[in-house]
């Protein structure tokens, strides 16, 4: 399943912002927030994509 859902920030905010954001994707990803949002709403098929190491 593909939920097409997105974050972003101005570039003009710069990299500093590109990174925080990011950063806080990851970290909600690593959390288990996101599964768990998923489980609680009974989201089947739906899986939360593995940690981005770039």
């Amino acid at each position: 399943m593909v939920i097409r859902q997105a974050m972003g920030v101005p570039k003009s905010r710069g990299d500093a912002a590109t990174g925080y954001l990011t950063s806080f994707v990851e970290c909600m990803k690593a959390s288990g927030f996101v599964a768990g949002s998923l489980a609680r709403h009974n989201i089947k098929g739906a899986e939360v994509p593995p940690m981005d190491h770039s």
